[in-house]
């Protein structure tokens, strides 16, 4: 399994993962704009504080994840979110998702923030799989989020 940064010529593939993460979470009921995906998209391939990454494994893009570093509200301290997080449903049983969020966690760290923080917009049957994923990466769970405090 490979990653690398999102490219503009991912656009394509990434917009129609993205319909089909959509489609899946939470949030389905509010309309997706392919306009809007790709704006998205531009801003999360060029702004230093977003992360962008897609998974191949072959030839072929299996998964993609986007976070982002914020300020606290109170504090110019930072930490890095989780924004987006998608395995297509052929891959989901092998270790995409925890490759992904290792990646995020690591460029977090590096980025020097306080703690990671993950939430996700998930499925009754797909939580069991992400809060099993989380702990393996030492996170803690708390209210509707999972994190991981680097300092």
């Amino acid at each position: 399994m490979e990653w690398r940064f999102v490219e503009p010529q991912d656009y394509e593939w990434a917009i129609a993962a993205s319909k089909e993460h959509h489609k899946e979470s939470d949030w389905s009921e509010v309309e997706y704009n392919d306009v809007k995906a790709k704006q998205y998209f531009d801003v999360a391939i060029t702004d230093p504080n977003y992360f962008a990454i897609l998974v191949e494994k072959g030839n072929k893009r299996i998964g993609f994840m986007a976070g982002r570093i914020l300020e606290y509200s109170y504090s110019y301290e930072t930490f890095a979110k989780e924004l987006e997080l998608y395995v297509d449903p052929e891959h989901r049983n092998g270790m995409a998702g925890i490759f992904m969020m290792k990646k995020f966690m690591d460029w977090a760290k590096i980025k020097g923030v306080r703690e990671v923080l993950f939430e996700p917009r998930l499925s009754d049957d797909t939580v069991k799989k992400f809060d099993a994923m989380a702990k393996r990466l030492g996170m803690e769970h708390f209210a509707n989020a999972y994190r991981r405090r680097f300092v």
